[in-house]
């Protein structure tokens, strides 16, 4: 009998620690981001992180390219406005960029068949609080859409990242 209640006493504890895991940890997909006061729409910018240009390590920049899928021109500053989350305690908390930009005004034209010369590309360098754990990040960058050769609206899309030590 007393090792069968060893057994059931182990099996319970096993049990109870795996659940107790699993409730403590969200999905970083499945969590939304905080409103940036920008729309958020497809079809507008196509923002990827080319695996050759990255090392996707906790202490290095990110190189991200962008390109205009519409069939609208874009302007942008140079840092597209980046707004950078890092997801930590089951939340999407924003941390600063550390790249530092110029002041010029950038323009996308349309690219619906993949222009490399129409393609831009950027750096940030998330200010990550602990560079020891892997971090996941979302990043936005914002555009203006110009219409009628004016600027019209802001839209804003988005590229999730997973960052190692």
């Amino acid at each position: 009998m007393k090792p069968y209640l060893s057994l059931l006493i182990t099996i319970t504890t096993i049990i109870l620690i795996s659940c107790s895991l699993e409730t403590n940890s969200a999905d970083p997909l499945s969590i939304s981001t905080p409103d940036i006061g920008v729309t958020q729409r497809d079809g507008y910018l196509e923002i990827t992180a080319p695996k050759g240009w990255n090392s996707f390590k906790t202490n290095k920049p990110i190189s991200l390219m962008i390109r205009n899928t519409s069939d609208k021109q874009i302007v942008s500053d140079q840092d597209f406005d980046a707004r950078i989350f890092v997801f930590s305690g089951n939340k999407w908390i924003e941390v600063a960029n550390k790249t530092v930009y110029s002041d010029d005004k950038i323009t996308l034209d349309p690219d619906k068949n993949f222009d490399p010369t129409k393609i831009k590309g950027i750096f940030v360098f998330p200010d990550i609080a602990d560079y020891s754990i892997p971090q996941h990040l979302r990043i936005f960058l914002v555009g203006t859409l110009i219409e009628r050769g004016k600027e019209s609206q802001k839209i804003a899309t988005y590229i999730d990242l997973t960052l190692s030590p």
